[in-house]
């Protein structure tokens, strides 16, 4: 599935080769992963050495009420195009829903089952994820996160959300632009980490107001530097050398293991499976 995906992205954009050779160069996974400079300048995919086998949800796991909400959120999604909260499910002209995917897992931790909703066969704009949870006291759905597709989940409850576009100042071949988040079980949702872009002095010796690259800032000498930019009361980037980028994103990934989600195709068989 990845392939077809990674093929689309080609085929919109030429600069997206940059995306495909990333995602090459980890193997094959749930999803993409992100490829971190090592302080001594080579590239090595963050994939944790073991990942979580999947086990789907029953219907007798998800409870009646959960199973019927899911079911009918995925026929609506299927016959009428129709997105839980209303909005319209993109498709290619021609395109068949079957080649759209759900997985219904625990993926944040919360002991309960959520829905996933995968949507690639899609123009640009229209390939999502969407991660959806029950709520018992109303018997509905609501969205906890939405982000272009081919996100990685952890099982501590963290996500890289690779954008859907590379318009920064890195042109290498070992990074591609991404947001982290970070279950909260508090709030039942994802809460935004940051965002990470790169700036790569070869391709881009000025940034786009014309200030020069900031070489005190790269330590290593590399010529790569990374922008974190974090989210709260108030927006503030970070520069942060390769040493510095990775000790911050390990932070919140070192040691947790991939998930690794049970997609299912979108047919009728699979989805009247949800609630029999």
């Amino acid at each position: 599935m990845r392939e077809r995906i990674l093929y689309r992205l080609l085929t919109a954009l030429s600069y997206a080769l940059t995306l495909a050779l990333a995602l090459a160069a980890c193997g094959p996974k749930s999803g993409p992963a992100v490829s971190l400079p090592t302080s001594g300048g080579a590239s090595s995919c963050l994939s944790p050495s073991e990942s979580v086998p999947p086990q789907p949800a029953s219907p007798q796991e998800l409870g009646a009420d959960a199973a019927k909400a899911y079911r009918k959120a995925l026929e609506d999604i299927y016959n009428d195009h129709i997105y839980p909260n209303g909005d319209p499910v993109e498709l290619l002209p021609g395109g068949q829903m079957e080649e759209n995917h759900f997985a219904l897992f625990d993926v944040d931790g919360d002991g309960e089952t959520e829905l996933l909703y995968q949507n690639d066969d899609s123009p640009m704009a229209g390939m999502t994820d969407n991660v959806y949870s029950f709520n018992k006291d109303a018997g509905t759905l609501y969205l906890e996160l939405s982000g272009f597709i081919g996100m990685t989940f952890y099982d501590n409850g963290a996500v890289q959300v690779m954008a859907s576009h590379n318009h920064g100042l890195s042109g290498r071949d070992d990074f591609w632009p991404f947001a982290l988040y970070q279950y909260d079980i508090g709030g039942d949702g994802y809460l935004m980490i940051g965002s990470v872009d790169a700036w790569d002095k070869d391709d881009f010796p000025e940034d786009w107001d014309g200030n020069p690259f900031p070489d005190e800032a790269d330590q290593d000498g590399d010529g790569l530097i990374y922008l974190v930019t974090y989210s709260g009361q108030e927006v503030t980037t970070a520069t942060l050398d390769g040493p510095e980028y990775e000790d911050w994103l390990n932070a919140y990934v070192d040691g947790a293991a991939r998930l690794e989600l049970p997609w299912q195709a979108m047919t009728l068989e699979n989805i009247q499976a949800v609630a029999p």
